[in-house]
C-alpha cells in the first residue's frame, strides 16, 4: 500500500517484517504489506477494499461472529480455529488479531500470520500494538519520523513536517542524513546505534529547508524483528531551540560582565580553568590584575556615562593589545588578563607594553581623558594549587602596588606569599575550630581603682591550633568575620564565660562581672537574642552580672535599629556597654538616646596622660558621669596613668598595671585561694 504520507500504524504495518494486513471495521482490506503478498500470493491490488478472500468459504459465519465481539471488547484474539487459504491452496492456521484504536473507538485491526515453522517466536505482545501505543503518547505532543535499516523515512508527522517546513511527502523516501547538517557531531554516535541496533538519545542539530539549525531533544528506538534484528527506528524529537537560546543568554549573562562582555571573576575561573591546568614547568602562565587609579575622579566629575565609555573603550584596548589572553572584567574599574609567560621579565614586558597602551589619552564625547593602571602580577608554577589561588595571589600584588602609588607593577613577593598562604591556612582551620575544641577563653581582670577591689572580668578570645600555634585575634576574627562564622563563634564565647563565671560565683565573689564583646554581625542577629533567651531561661547567671560591649562605631551603624535592639537586651535584664569609647563618631544626642551602663574610655586616651594631653579623657569623665554611667579605662600600663586616673571620678579600670589576660586556670589560683 502506497501513500503520500501514510500514517504512523500504516508505515509501520507496511514495514513489518512478518505477514501483515489491515481490515477496517467493514471487514474490507485497507493494508496489505509485501510480506502478506508473499505469503498468500495475492498483490495489494487483487485484495485493496475487499472481504479478505483467504478466510475458508466453512469460517465465514464464523469470523463474523467473532469480529463483533471483537470489536466490543477491544482486546488481542489469537484465531487458533479460524483457517486461512493461500491464492495457491496452502493453509494457515493460528491467526493474531488485534484492534487498532483511535479516540476509543476501534478503526480496525491487524491480521498477524506466520508460517507453521515460526509460531513459537510469536510474542504475546506485538511489535505493532507497541508502536501504536507510541503514537498515542508521541505523535500530538513531539515531531515523529520512522525510518527502515537503510535509513529511508517512511512516516512522518505533522509536528515534524512542520519543524523543518516540508510537505510530509517530500520527507518520505528520502534519507535521515539529509536532515543533518553534514558536520554534525552526533552523527558517529548516531551511526554507531544504527548499526548496533541499540537506542540512542541526546541533543542534535537538523536542518530546515530554508538551512535554519535546530536544536532538537532526540531518542531513536529500533525495533526488531523475531530474529532481534531491526528492520526499523522511531525518531522521537522535542524543539528546544529556544530553550537552548535561552540557557545561553542566561550563561553569557553569569559570567560576563553586562557593560564590557568581557568575562566575569566567575566565567574567568571557569574558562581558564583548562589554561591553568596545562601550565607547568615548560608552559607558565602569569595572570596580571590592574585597576584605573583615578577612575572615581573621572566618574564623579564627568559623570557615570563617560565612565562606563572609558571602561568599554579600555576594554576595547586590552582585546586590541592581548588577542592571545584569558580577558576578565571582574567588575567596577578592574581587569584581568591571563597570558602565557617565560619568567618575571617576559610577564613585565607585556605588562609595560600593556599599561603604555591604556594610559594613551581616551577621547570620548568631546573629552580628552588620561588614566594611570596599577597592576599586580603573580606567576605560575607557584604555591598556588587553583587558579582561584592565584587569583587572590595577584589581588595581593595589586594591593600592595597601590599602597606604593599610581601606576605601579607589583609582582607577588615571597612575604606576600607567605602571608597569604598562611591567611588561606587559617581561613580553612577556622571551619573546623569549634568542632575540634582549639578555642579558649582568657580573662583579663577588671577592678575598682579606689580599693583595687576585683569587680569583674573581660573575657577575651583565644586560639591554638595544633599546627599554626598560638593564632592572635587580629589574624583570625577578620577572617571569621569574613567567612561568616564570628556568629557561632561568639555565642560559643557567650555560652562559656558565663558558665565560667557561674563557677566563679561560687568559689571567688558572687558580685563578679562578665563582659563579653559583640561583634557587629552578631549584635544584628537573631542568633544573639535567642542565646540570651537560652542563658536566661537554664539560669546559668544572673542577666545583671553579664556585660555586653558593643563599639561606638557598630552602635552609630543604624542607630533606629540599634536603640531597639539595646532595648530588647536591656529588657531581659542583661548590661550594655559602649566599647572604645571615644575613638568613633557618636554625639552627644545619640549617646542619651543608647541604653547604655557603661563607657569603656580608650587605651588612646590614658596614653595621652604620658604626654601631658589629658583634655579629652577629663571631658569623656565628665560627659560619663553626668549620665550616670559606669566608667572604665583600659588599657592602664603606667604608674602616672594610674595615679591620674584615682584623683578622677573614673571608677574602674583594666590594664598590664594591674594584670594581663589570664588562663581560667590562672584566675582560681590567683583568686579562689585568697577567699580560702
Amino acid at each position: 500500500m502506497k501513500r503520500s504520507n501514510p500514517s504512523l500504524y500504516e508505515s509501520t504495518l507496511t514495514n513489518l517484517p512478518l505477514p501483515t494486513f489491515f481490515l477496517s471495521r467493514d471487514l474490507r482490506v485497507r493494508i496489505w504489506n509485501e510480506h502478506a503478498e508473499a505469503l498468500f500470493g495475492w498483490k495489494f491490488e487483487e485484495v485493496d477494499g475487499q472481504l479478505p478472500p483467504l478466510i475458508h468459504p466453512e469460517d465465514i459465519v464464523f469470523t463474523e461472529t467473532l469480529w463483533f465481539s471483537f470489536l466490543e471488547k477491544q482486546e488481542t484474539l489469537h484465531l487458533k480455529n479460524v483457517r486461512m487459504l493461500a491464492k495457491d491452496g496452502t493453509l494457515f492456521r493460528d491467526i493474531e488479531l488485534s484492534p487498532v484504536v483511535e479516540d476509543g473507538l476501534v478503526i480496525g485491526a491487524v491480521f498477524c500470520c506466520l508460517p507453521e515453522r515460526h509460531r513459537r517466536d510469536i510474542t504475546s505482545k506485538p511489535v505493532f500494538q507497541e508502536l501504536i501505543d507510541l503514537r498515542t503518547a508521541f505523535d500530538e505532543t513531539a515531531n515523529v519520523t520512522v525510518f527502515d535499516a537503510k535509513g529511508t523515512i517512511t512516516y512522518v508527522n505533522d509536528l515534524f513536517s512542520r519543524l523543518f517546513e516540508y510537505r510530509p511527502e517530500e520527507l518520505v523516501s528520502q534519507s535521515w542524513r539529509s536532515l543533518l547538517p553534514s558536520e554534525a557531531k552526533e552523527l558517529p554516535a548516531i551511526r554507531d546505534s544504527l548499526k548496533s541496533g541499540n537506542a540512542w538519545s541526546g541533543k542534535v542539530d537538523v536542518l530546515t529547508r530554508r538551512g535554519v539549525v535546530k536544536q532538537i531533544q532526540a531518542t531513536l528506538i529500533p525495533l526488531r524483528d523475531i530474529y532481534d534484528v531491526p528492520y526499523q527506528f522511531i525518531f522521537i524529537g522535542i524543539d528546544i531551540t529556544e530553550k537552548v537560546r535561552h540557557e545561553r543568554q542566561l550563561n553569557f549573562v553569569a559570567n560576563h560582565n553586562e557593560l564590557t562582555g568581557l568575562l566575569n571573576k566567575r566565567g574567568f575561573l571557569d574558562t581558564g580553568e583548562e589554561m591553568f591546568d596545562l601550565a607547568g614547568k615548560e608552559n607558565p602562565i602569569a595572570f596580571l590584575l590592574f585597576d584605573l587609579d583615578r577612575f572615581k575622579v573621572i566618574n564623579d566629575s564627568f559623570g557615570p556615562q563617560i565612565g562606563d565609555l572609558l571602561l568599554t573603550s579600555v576594554a576595547e584596548r586590552i582585546e586590541n593589545h592581548a588577542e592571545d589572553a584569558i580577558i576578565c572584567h571582574p567588575g567596577g574599574d578592574q581587569f584581568g588578563l591571563l597570558i602565557s609567560s617565560h619568567g618575571h621579565e617576559s610577564a613585565f614586558r607585556f605588562t609595560r607594553k600593556l599599561q603604555q597602551a591604556l594610559q594613551r589619552p581616551y577621547y570620548i564625547n568631546g573629552h580628552t581623558l588620561f588614566i594611570t593602571c596599577t597592576f599586580g602580577i603573580a606567576l605560575y608554577p607557584s604555591e598556588s594549587t587553583t587558579l582561584f589561588e592565584l587569583y587572590r595571589r595577584a589581588e595581593l600584588a595589586l594591593f600592595a602596588g597601590k599602597a606604593i602609588g599610581a601606576g605601579t607593577i607589583q609582582y607577588l613577593t615571597e612575604e606576600m606569599d607567605t602571608t597569604y598562604t598562611r591567611k588561606v591556612q587559617i581561613e580553612r582551620a577556622l571551619f573546623t575550630a569549634l568542632d575540634e575544641h582549639s578555642f579558649h577563653l582568657h580573662f583579663q581582670p577588671i577592678v575598682d581603682l579606689k580599693d583595687k577591689r576585683l569587680a569583674g572580668f573581660e573575657a577575651l578570645l583565644r586560639w591554638r591550633h595544633k599546627e599554626l600555634g598560638d593564632v592572635p585575634p587580629s589574624e583570625f576574627i577578620p577572617l571569621a568575620e569574613a567567612a561568616a562564622l564570628i556568629i557561632p563563634i561568639n555565642n560559643w564565647v557567650l555560652l562559656e564565660a558565663c558558665d565560667q563565671l557561674k563557677k566563679w560565683h561560687e568559689t571567688i565573689d558572687p558580685g563578679l562581672t562578665m563582659a563579653v564583646n559583640l561583634s557587629p554581625q552578631q549584635f544584628q542577629s537573631e542568633t544573639l537574642m535567642r542565646t540570651l533567651q537560652l542563658i536566661v531561661k537554664e539560669g546559668r547567671i544572673k542577666p545583671a552580672s553579664l556585660i555586653l560591649e558593643v563599639t561606638e562605631n557598630v552602635a552609630m551603624l543604624r542607630t533606629k535599629e540599634t536603640v531597639e535592639r539595646m532595648r530588647l537586651i536591656k529588657s531581659l535584664g542583661f548590661r550594655l556597654s559602649l566599647d572604645d569609647f571615644g575613638t568613633g563618631y557618636s554625639s552627644l544626642q545619640y549617646l542619651r538616646a543608647f541604653p547604655v551602663d557603661e563607657l569603656k574610655i580608650d587605651k588612646v586616651f590614658i596614653d595621652g596622660i604620658d604626654q601631658n594631653d589629658s583634655a579629652l579623657l577629663d571631658s569623656i569623665i565628665h560627659l560619663g558621669c553626668s549620665l550616670g554611667l559606669n566608667l572604665v579605662a583600659e588599657g592602664v600600663e603606667t604608674e602616672s596613668a594610674l595615679s591620674y586616673l584615682e584623683q578622677t571620678k573614673c571608677q574602674q579600670m583594666q590594664g598590664f598595671i594591674f594584670s594581663k589576660p589570664l588562663s581560667a586556670e590562672q584566675v582560681e589560683q590567683q583568686y579562689a585561694s585568697k577567699k580560702e
